[in-house]
């Protein structure tokens, strides 16, 4: 007997296809209810092969036709990599001692192909001219007694940063750095200004950074304290003995002198003695040692018989002499040990 179908409203809706009517005798309907099954599964998909095409392609009156589904495809999002900045250098803070402060100078899109420059004075002083620079950078300044200059020959890459220490004696022992006050180390609980200068290779002409402002860290006061390399260099006439031994050789005061005004020029025993030095006076003058005292006989050790330039000709590599030396140069400036003195 043929099967009814009613007409669907939907696909997959369970109206959609109608169950045929089976006039049989109520014995058969037991022993035929598989055949029945069958046939209804079989209708069913039959169906939905008649329906699926047609269906779906021919729209019917009055309903818009079916639109497939559409996906999103995620687009990924490009990497904003920080650029370099257009100023050809920028100037940061870093940390502060009571003698001298470090500062980051960081290289902008044009790097520092000719190197860079550095100026400094107090915040007094800056104060005093209206907040404002000399308008020359002589040293000695009429307009700022504390202003100050460094030149850097270091050729830093876009984007390259170095740290700077300006007012200890890392500046007076480098061969890179040209500076008229580069041994002086800046006064104590003091604000200072800072501001760096680069030529830009693309545009031409001499940029310069943002000016900062920071300060050094209080001194230490009494006669225990630490007085840097460059103040033992400038008075003289306050050292607390007339010769001392470095190594195994004995020096006399003109000697010593003679020495401490040398710059390195990259001889290792050099900067690792002009902080010797410093360190052997400070203890002659009454401060407490035990901070760099084994610092003091390892260099002593590895100075030997070597005879120091401009009095002999004696050489070490920096790099041997690299971590004395920052040990010896802290304890002076006051890092470690009992603090730095009031100059």
């Amino acid at each position: 007997m043929p099967l009814e179908q009613s007409s669907a409203n939907c696909p997959g809706d369970e109206s959609s296809v109608a169950m045929a009517t089976l006039n049989l005798p109520q014995g058969l309907n037991n022993k035929k209810m598989k055949t029945k099954n069958i046939i209804i599964l079989t209708i069913l998909t039959l169906g939905g092969f008649t329906m699926s095409e047609p269906a779906f392609s021919t729209p019917r009156p009055g309903r818009p036709a079916p639109m497939p589904m559409i996906r999103s495809t995620p687009v990924p999002r490009p990497v904003v990599t920080p650029t370099p900045a257009a100023n050809p250098i920028a100037i940061s803070y870093e940390t502060s001692a009571a003698s001298n402060i470090a500062i980051s100078i960081t290289a902008g899109q044009t790097g520092t192909s000719a190197g860079f420059s550095i100026q400094w004075m107090t915040l007094a002083d800056y104060v005093a001219l209206g907040n404002q620079w000399p308008p020359t950078s002589e040293v000695p300044n009429a307009q700022a007694p504390s202003f100050c200059k460094a030149n850097f020959d270091y050729h830093l890459l876009p984007g390259q940063s170095i740290s700077i220490t300006i007012g200890d004696d890392g500046l007076f022992d480098s061969s890179s750095v040209s500076s008229p006050c580069s041994g002086n180390p800046l006064l104590c609980n003091t604000a200072y200004v800072f501001r760096a200068t680069a030529l830009d290779s693309t545009r031409g002409g001499l940029r310069v950074s943002d000016t900062i402002t920071c300060g050094t860290l209080a001194c230490t006061g009494g006669s225990s304290c630490t007085y840097s390399q460059g103040y033992w260099r400038n008075h003289p006439n306050v050292w607390p003995v007339t010769s001392l031994t470095l190594g195994t050789v004995t020096y006399q005061a003109a000697e010593l002198m003679a020495i401490l005004d040398d710059p390195a020029q990259g001889n290792g025993l050099v900067i690792l003695v002009h902080q010797l030095i410093a360190a052997k006076l400070n203890i002659a003058n009454g401060a407490d040692p035990s901070a760099v005292q084994q610092a003091v006989t390892d260099a002593d050790n590895m100075t030997g018989a070597l005879v120091v330039p401009p009095i002999g000709n004696g050489y070490l590599p920096p790099a041997q002499t690299g971590d004395l030396t920052e040990t010896l140069t802290e304890y002076n400036e006051g890092t470690i040990g009992p603090g730095h003195c009031n100059d």
